[in-house]
């Protein structure tokens, strides 16, 4: 088959994804290009030309994806914009009451004392939807411009260097045809591509493993399960921070939860389920809706309230360790793509912010000496080794290997020695294994929960992936080659079914993966892909354990819609 005729355009920079890295960098390396052209008069330095920067999104507008909003350390935007509050930064509410408690089936254990990771206040409560309009809105302030609806499909390379990438295909039916609207995508060349997709994200995966930027430890993953509700007036508490654990479930894991107060007596409540469970039947949807069942605390805030939104997303929990190089010859990577989560404070916001700095400040270096190459490009990964953000994620490095040796080991001894050690706690590195890499074998699994009763939620407090899908604003176009790809569908109907239980049509909290009948053969099933479900958050990418299954973009501008999240 012939390729298809394509436009392309020629930037300078160009970043991969709308998110608070990207932004963030490019609004700060359009303010460092200025500062450093008003101080050439004094230094003799030749000036800047002011570059061209594109910023492209996935999502039909910026913020439309972006779903952890959160409790947001301030050091990062006042380090890009000291004077962000009065330049009209979206604050929900400021932190004064921060509290971690454990929860039980039976009630609740309020800690006397709230431990240095959850300690909040003075933080502020944020919707990072909002953040990253707000963010957008500055960098076109300052010349920065930005195409929604544009997703990123490939890296174009030519042989050891990154020269862009290149969008998705418009208008392809489900049988791989043009339709009548077909419209091949574009090829968008730069002198350095800065990637920040997220989790998980395919020019990222791309970059990775073809240039072997892997980190010492493979990366793990969490699924974060959230929920806007609108409650009762009287249960609304402006400033109030909770994180907590639950009771473990039949493999001893143990989850994590926070919950804060928003405006318009909104809260945000999230459940975080580890995606590197020994059990094929984990499901983080029905972990979130078992706890809201469950916990009393939950039952009576929820009591008479309303849902308002509904989100998933992955989260990257693999922290220092594994984190993979941040820079190849023609391109970097910030934010979450390049690991920059501390998840032993479940806290990513800042890190991505000043991760985008660090980058920004680079590429003012390399502007300056017209050199794109690892050589130059290199001085981003020696500027986050000197900055506050490798500190903080140098003390919580060996956080999630603590909790893979086994969960009480690491919340009951080497969690609080890494508190005290800078984070080495009792072992300085901790070799962890790829989330799905720890899925047992369905008949290893215990009795009692092999035979637990399917969830059957009450429609009031807890509820179906399905109706949940509803709440997500998600939105695919039906007549489309589904962007979920799974290399060998016949592993799902013989081996995987066999011996793992099928348990994609568990993990993934949107009911997008369903193993059904096959016509004239009894007994016999086949996958059936719900593609137009899918709320992008890439756990079936992660937790497949034959990892045949591959998440790619979608058509530019489709997905969920998690305004105000």
């Amino acid at each position: 088959m012939s390729q298809p005729e394509r436009e392309s355009m020629e930037v300078d920079i160009l970043f991969v994804g709308a998110g608070p890295a990207t932004l963030a960098s490019a609004y700060h390396l359009m303010k460092q290009v200025e500062a450093h052209n008003q101080r050439c008069g004094e230094t003799g330095e030749t000036p800047i030309e002011p570059p061209s920067i594109l910023v492209i999104e996935k999502a039909a507008n910026v913020g439309d994806h972006q779903l952890s909003g959160g409790v947001m350390n301030p050091r990062a935007i006042k380090e890009l914009m000291p004077d962000y509050q009065q330049q009209g930064f979206p604050i929900e509410y400021t932190c004064s009451q921060d509290y971690f408690w454990l929860f039980t089936r039976k009630g609740t254990i309020k800690s006397p004392i709230t431990p240095p990771m959850f300690q909040k206040r003075g933080y502020h409560v944020v919707s990072l939807s909002n953040v990253v309009k707000w963010l957008a809105a500055k960098c076109e302030e300052v010349g920065v411009e930005i195409y929604p609806g544009f997703a990123a499909a490939e890296i174009l390379t030519e042989g050891d260097r990154v020269i862009g990438i290149r969008t998705g295909d418009m208008g392809i039916d489900k049988h791989g045809k043009p339709k009548a609207n077909y419209q091949p995508g574009m090829d968008i060349f730069a002198g350095v591509t800065v990637l920040g997709e997220g989790v998980r994200g395919s020019c990222t995966k791309q970059l990775i493993g073809q240039f072997g930027l892997g980190g010492a430890n493979p990366q793990t993953y969490e699924t974060g399960i959230k929920e806007i509700w609108r409650v009762k007036p009287e249960k609304h508490q402006p400033g109030r921070v909770v994180h907590g654990s639950m009771f473990p479930d039949f493999f001893g894991q143990i989850n994590g939860m926070w919950l804060y107060d928003m405006k318009d007596n909104l809260i945000s409540f999230g459940y975080v389920t580890s995606l590197s469970s020994e059990d094929p039947t984990n499901d983080p949807h029905r972990a979130s809706q078992e706890f809201k069942r469950d916990s009393p605390f939950m039952r009576d805030l929820l009591d008479g309230a309303e849902l308002v939104r509904y989100g998933a997303k992955c989260i990257p929990t693999g922290g220092l360790h594994a984190m993979p190089k941040l820079y190849a010859n023609g391109a970097m990577i910030v934010g979450d793509s390049a690991s920059m989560l501390n998840i032993m404070k479940l806290a990513g916001i800042h890190m991505a912010i000043k991760s985008g700095m660090l980058a920004a400040e680079t590429l003012v270096d390399a502007l300056k000496q017209r050199d794109y190459s690892s050589k130059t490009l290199g001085g981003y990964a020696e500027r986050f080794k000197e900055s506050w953000a490798y500190q903080e994620h140098l003390e919580g490095r060996n956080f999630t290997g603590s909790n893979e040796i086994a969960p009480l080991f690491g919340m009951l001894i080497n969690i609080p020695l890494m508190l005290i050690t800078k984070g080495r706690g009792l072992i300085p590195f901790i070799k962890t294994h790829p989330s799905h890499a720890a899925m047992k074998k369905i008949w290893e699994v215990p009795k009692e929960v092999r035979d637990r009763p399917p969830f059957v939620p009450d429609g009031v407090l807890t509820f179906s992936k399905e109706h949940l899908v509803g709440f997500s604003g998600t939105q695919h176009e039906s007549d489309q080659q589904p962007h979920l790809k799974v290399a060998d569908t016949n592993i799902c109907a013989t081996s995987c079914r066999t011996d793992y239980g099928n348990p994609c049509e568990k993990f993934c909290p949107a009911a997008v993966y369903e193993m059904i009948d096959v016509v004239g053969k009894p007994g016999a099933k086949e996958l059936f892909i719900h593609h137009e479900n899918c709320v992008h958050c890439k756990t079936c990418d992660i937790a497949d354990p034959y990892q045949i299954i591959t998440w790619t973009t979608p058509q530019g501008g489709e997905g969920p819609d998690y305004t105000r999240m």
